[in-house]
């Protein structure tokens, strides 16, 4: 069922659009911002006041667009797919994407008391947190990342996206021409020549046929420990990538990247780099949002 606060379906053809109502404060901009340097060239395109990507669904095919529509407090949001039964998914999907639902009273009222979260904030805001649309291609990307830039993690998943050649057509905007493939298809793609070690292509070939063998869940409805015990047991697997696919992936809001240099470099002081264990300690106290003080940190120029 579409609940009336989800979306307003403002008319009935290819390309449907819908209102997708939220709260202030809202910063669409720092979630942009957030996303441009993980854009994944012909798989999303994000502008300095949009957010675009290519998507399927149980085999139907479209792409989506979102804008932010400040005076009406809504984010505007057209689907380009002839099957309408998919549109409410969609919606739903976006709503998770951009953090919409969130009631942050509690969670501003605990950040906000801490030194090293408060700069991070904005007027006292934790900023919110940017999710995953699809899962799987999510945590191909966090394996990229494992101990290289995100320009350069980005750069491979974008090549992996051209490798696999699963092409669009005419009727997609200028710039999205590929969908990323899912685990079938990418489990039969030769990754070779991308400029991939091969320490991560045999993890992206171990996580792939792991999902396809559902030896462990993409899905938010699971106990973190669950999510762990299943997921660090793959080879290749770590603490950092656990945390940061329960984080961004799954939109679990107490997982937290302990080995993030990011956080490291945030909570460096004077040149003294904290022990995991006095990071660990620290993050006690933010429990049980410590995905929400991890953003606080990278905005506070850590990442």
């Amino acid at each position: 069922m579409v609940r009336k606060e989800i979306m307003n379906k403002k008319n009935q053809s290819d390309n449907a659009r819908f209102l997708l109502n939220y709260k202030k404060p809202f910063d669409f901009g720092q979630m942009l911002n957030f996303m441009k340097p993980r854009v994944m060239e012909g798989v999303e395109i994000v502008t300095d006041n949009s957010y675009a990507r290519t998507f399927r669904i149980h085999g139907a095919k479209g792409f989506f667009l979102v804008k932010n529509n400040p005076e009406q407090l809504v984010l505007e949001l057209k689907i380009g797919c002839c099957d309408t039964k998919y549109h409410v998914q969609i919606c739903n999907r976006v709503r998770n994407m951009f953090d919409l639902d969130t009631d942050f009273t509690s969670i501003n009222q605990k950040l906000s008391k801490d030194k090293y979260l408060l700069k991070g904030m904005e007027n006292g805001h934790v900023p919110r947190l940017p999710i995953a649309f699809h899962s799987f291609e999510f945590v191909v990307r966090a394996v990229l990342g494992q101990q290289i830039s995100v320009k350069a993690a980005t750069t491979l998943a974008a090549r992996i996206a051209r490798k696999a050649q699963l092409k669009t057509g005419n009727e997609f905007p200028l710039g999205l021409e590929y969908f990323f493939p899912n685990p079938s298809e990418l489990i039969e793609l030769e990754l070779g020549e991308l400029g991939i070690t091969k320490t991560r292509q045999e993890t992206i070939k171990t996580i792939t046929q792991a999902v396809i063998d559902k030896r462990f869940r993409l899905s938010p409805d699971q106990g973190f420990e669950k999510f762990q015990k299943d997921f660090s047991a793959l080879k290749g697997i770590g603490d950092w990538t656990v945390n940061y696919v329960a984080m961004r992936g799954l939109g679990m809001i107490d997982s937290f990247p302990v080995s993030d240099l990011g956080i490291i470099r945030s909570l460096t002081g004077d040149g003294d780099k904290p022990t995991k264990k006095q990071i660990l300690d620290l993050a006690e106290n933010w429990r049980p949002y410590r995905a929400y003080a991890t953003l606080c940190l990278w905005n506070s120029g850590g990442k």
